[in-house]
């Protein structure tokens, strides 16, 4: 049967990624470069193996194999083809299926790319890598299996669920339709996010499995950052795309008119996003000066712990979550993997410390250089997380704690813990990342500094005076379009500088802007990231500070007014979609002014699955589906609460510049792969020390263009 199949698969790789371990660690042990080679091949075996596998559960999803548990779970009759795809990673077993295969995809493309390069490290690569996948496989071979099926033994009313044939008389149970896939999924959005966040979860995986080779090896010199960079920003590139999607995925499906409410699930994807964030930006001063060594270290070490511990939240049940799995037995192995990941990473981190081995090349010559205000990003980045980690596992932490009589309360700490935790770290950020740029390597004074701020500081004072003027009376909101703006004018300035330069010396500005990005896209890649991120912060700033609602019951034909809109209810109607669920449907007119500009439709929809038992359709969940009107300046965004014959209530919120987070999005992740292309110049070209001379002479000044 095709169960078989992705059973004995699956089985076959764990048993791969088992033999890749032993054999690389007595290759080194032993000093054999063949056990070594044999390991390879084994670890590259694990792809095809989860292929099958893989292959297999989409196999049984579209063809609707209900005795196989998972499938049952996660599809019914009136799921749509499209969604039964993406029902391989919809539950539990599934997902850690998916994530297996993908991390089988990422180690296999690490192996067979930096082979040659990084020789040495390769052993210990290989350990992390199988280490790594082997404990997902033993979770899914032997926890949760996505291939278990339903089996019926005579006289029993109920199923069980078995990989084999539990007893000899028993038989496969195969409904007739199953129970159909969580309705939260049933959007684009989470089509797309949780495969985006398992990609930047076990893309992080990589460069940890390389920063380990460098600890175990003491090969801890810049080759191990220039091998990692790009799967760096790649696994980087992937956790920002999915909490882009789930923020949007939020915003269209929770209707509570937000895209981020600091839910423990969320924070868990956002934690690695932040220290992945901190070590791209010190690896840059590795990689020029040979500094901060073990902060690029423990950075990746704490990105990796804090994917571990991202899944552990989502899949454990430790924490409530309209964004995790259920409560399933994988909680206490997977802390238990963490905690021995982390103990041996910290020990080796520490070891080579203490040995010396983490010295950087030079010390910091100025408090205003480029490397200073690096290092100070790192402690900034690090204090945020820290804040947000304490406000996401407070309660789990203290509950532990009471259990075990070290404290007599728990600690609970809601969503309004995060803004005024958070805004400090976050203004300092801005003014790193407006400075930073500006800043030149080694020397620098405070006075050149100065000079160099001058253009963007007052630009933007000026924008906060206008602002002022014209009505906005939040203290917060003005310091924060203030602090993004200079941060934006910075980067700007820094890329005009540039295109003049170029200009000067006879090109055109497109040409000038074009061969600028082409001579250095890493740079400006991480330029335009910047740029993302203040188009997000304007968003950001003006959704949450001057977002307003209003929540009014109405009858056909009355309206209710919000901001500079008006909104005529014009009546209630049912219809059935076609995967079966029921939908409340509101028409509704918008006007601004005088002006129709939208007709919107909110509507209230209600899921059934189907009683496996009894065979009858019963309803399972209810959403709230939003109707909105969109432009660049707001979002008129409405929802139905309740409804009592053709009278409904209608929740309505005005979110400005909403449409800037997702701008920014767009713009970061353009950024990226800006960056991710290869450069023009030659990588012994990019790898030129960098120029020595006084503050202010030219070779100070080619330093801080090359950078």
């Amino acid at each position: 049967m095709i169960a078989e199949l992705g059973i004995i698969t699956t089985g076959l790789a764990f048993l791969a990624a088992g033999y890749a371990l032993i054999a690389a660690l007595a290759g080194v042990y032993l000093r054999q470069n063949r056990l070594v080679l044999s390991a390879r091949n084994a670890a590259l075996m694990t792809f095809p193996l989860l292929s099958v596998a893989c292959t297999v559960m989409v196999y049984v999803l579209l063809n609707h194999e209900y005795s196989i548990a998972y499938v049952w779970q996660t599809t019914d009759n009136g799921t749509p083809a499209f969604y039964r795809y993406t029902a391989l990673w919809g539950s539990q077993a599934g997902s850690l299926l998916f994530w297996s295969w993908l991390l089988s995809a990422f180690g296999a493309a690490a192996l067979v790319l930096n082979w040659q390069s990084e020789r040495r490290l390769m052993p210990y690569v290989i350990v992390v890598l199988m280490a790594t996948l082997g404990f997902f496989l033993i979770l899914n071979v032997f926890i949760e299996n996505p291939f278990e099926r339903y089996w019926l033994s005579p006289g029993d009313s109920a199923p069980e669920k078995a990989l084999f044939q539990p007893s000899g008389d028993a038989q496969l149970f195969e409904p007739i339709d199953g129970a159909g896939l969580n309705p939260l999924l049933r959007h684009l959005g989470m089509v797309f996010h949780p495969p985006m966040l398992y990609l930047g979860f076990v893309g992080f995986t990589i460069p940890f499995a390389f920063a380990f080779a460098a600890l175990a090896t003491g090969r801890l010199g810049a080759d191990w950052i220039r091998a990692t960079r790009n799967w760096a920003l790649i696994a980087w590139l992937f956790l920002s795309l999915g909490l882009l999607l789930g923020g949007r995925w939020a915003y269209d499906v929770l209707g509570w008119g937000g895209y981020w409410g600091w839910d423990p699930v969320e924070n868990a994807a956002l934690l690695p996003w932040l220290t992945g964030t901190a070590f791209l930006h010190s690896a840059v001063v590795q990689e020029k000066r040979g500094m901060l060594k073990f902060w690029n270290l423990l950075l990746i070490v704490l990105t990796f712990v804090l994917v571990v511990l991202g899944t552990f939240a989502t899949r454990s049940g430790v924490v409530s979550s309209v964004h995790s799995f259920a409560e399933s037995e994988i909680g206490l192995p997977m802390f238990t993997f963490m905690g021995v990941s982390t103990l041996a990473s910290v020990l080796l981190l520490v070891w080579r410390q203490e040995r010396g081995d983490l010295r950087g090349a030079d010390e910091l010559d100025s408090l205003f250089s480029k490397e200073s205000l690096f290092l100070l990003n790192n402690w900034m980045f690090l204090g945020l997380t820290v804040v947000v980690l304490w406000g996401t596992w407070a309660e789990a932490i203290t509950t532990i704690a009471v259990d075990l009589g070290l404290r007599d309360t728990v600690i609970n700490l809601g969503p309004d813990y995060f803004p005024p935790v958070v805004r400090p770290f976050l203004i300092a950020l801005y003014i790193l990342m407006g400075i930073a740029p500006l800043a030149a390597w080694r020397r620098s004074t405070a006075e050149r500094l100065g000079r160099a701020v001058v253009i963007p500081l007052a630009l933007a004072l000026i924008l906060v005076a206008v602002l002022g003027a014209t009505g906005t009376g939040s203290l917060w909101a003005l310091v924060g379009y203030g602090l993004v703006a200079f941060a934006g004018l910075a980067t700007i300035t820094e890329i005009w500088k540039g295109m003049s330069a170029r200009h000067r010396r006879g090109e055109h500005w497109g040409a000038a802007f074009s061969h600028l990005v082409a001579r250095d896209r890493r740079r400006y890649g991480g330029y335009f990231i910047h740029l993302g991120i203040v188009v997000l912060g304007l968003g950001v700033i003006g959704s949450t500070s001057f977002q307003q609602i209003t929540q009014q019951t109405l009858n056909v034909g009355e309206r209710l007014e919000l901001g500079p809109y008006t909104m005529r209810y014009d009546g209630l109607y049912g219809a059935q979609a076609e995967d079966g669920r029921q939908m409340m449907i509101a028409k509704a007119t918008v006007y601004r002014g005088d002006n129709e500009v939208a007709q919107i439709r909110p509507r209230r929809d209600t899921f059934f699955t189907t009683n496996p038992t009894t065979g009858q359709l019963e309803p399972s969940t209810n959403m709230s589906i939003p109707g909105a009107h969109s432009t660049l300046a707001n979002d008129f965004y409405a929802i139905i609460t309740f409804w009592e014959g053709n009278r409904v209530t209608f929740r309505v919120y005005l979110n400005p510049l909403i449409n800037f987070v997702w701008l920014g999005g767009f713009i970061l992740i353009a950024g990226t792969l800006v960056a991710l292309w290869p450069s023009r110049r030659s990588p012994v070209a990019a790898r030129v020390s960098v120029p020595t001379g006084p503050p202010g002479t030219p070779g100070a000044r080619g330093a801080q263009a090359g950078d």
